[in-house]
């Protein structure tokens, strides 16, 4: 089991809704847990974003 924390959010871009939802547990000194295996981040997953490349 690993916990980490990323202080921008999982995101990282401004106005995503997911940019901010680290950073209070960051100021708190709190650790979320961190996913490693496939089905745990199945279980855990919100949303997919590919990019593919242009011809």
């Amino acid at each position: 089991h690993s916990l980490g924390i990323n202080p921008v959010g999982q995101s990282g871009v401004p106005f995503d809704k997911h940019y901010s939802d680290q950073a209070k547990a960051f100021v708190n000194g709190e650790y979320l847990p961190q996913r490693f295996s496939e089905k745990d981040i199945a279980e855990h997953t919100e949303g997919v974003l590919r990019l593919v490349p242009g011809a």
